[in-house]
């Protein structure tokens, strides 16, 4: 499901210039294609999820729609306090995308085990959680997450899921 979302962003973004992708710590090759056509809407923040979660608040108060992917404890419970006072009090147009929903990163130790993150999300004011069943559901409700008013959480496996 991680590919389609990502192709999902990348098609978005060809439709709507407002559309901003920021990743963090995500693999070399993430998104060339988005990085390549939209270099000024293209952004790889390495490890800074709480300064993500700010920035994307910032470019969301002026009218941009962003698309935040990392890995789904560090955009929840690391960036729970931005994610609160940010994003969810202001209503703010951010996509949250939490990759490694579940135990699917369980090797690389507790840190990674998201078991939490639902109920961590479902405590924050105007903030939509989304865990879509495969590729297919993910691609309709992309396109949904484009006008839709508030952030929203979208919750994802391991990435090459069918």
């Amino acid at each position: 499901m991680r590919k389609a979302v990502l192709k999902s962003i990348y098609e978005l973004a060809e439709k709507d210039n407002k559309v901003i992708f920021i990743g963090s710590d995500l693999g070399y090759g993430t998104l060339n294609n988005f990085q390549t056509k939209f270099p000024d809407r293209f952004f790889m923040e390495g490890i800074s999820e709480q300064h993500i979660i700010g920035m994307a608040s910032g470019l969301a108060l002026d009218g941009f729609k962003v698309y935040v992917n990392t890995i789904s404890t560090f955009i929840t419970r690391r960036c729970f306090e931005q994610n609160v006072v940010n994003l969810g009090l202001h209503n703010l147009n951010v996509r949250l995308i939490g990759s490694g929903g579940g135990t699917v990163y369980a090797p690389l130790g507790p840190t990674h085990i998201a078991l939490d993150d639902i109920a961590i999300m479902n405590t924050i004011p105007n903030m939509t959680i989304i865990s879509v069943s495969d590729e297919i559901e993910m691609k309709s409700m992309m396109q949904e997450t484009l006008d839709h008013q508030g952030p929203i959480y979208i919750r994802l496996g391991k990435g090459g899921d069918p």
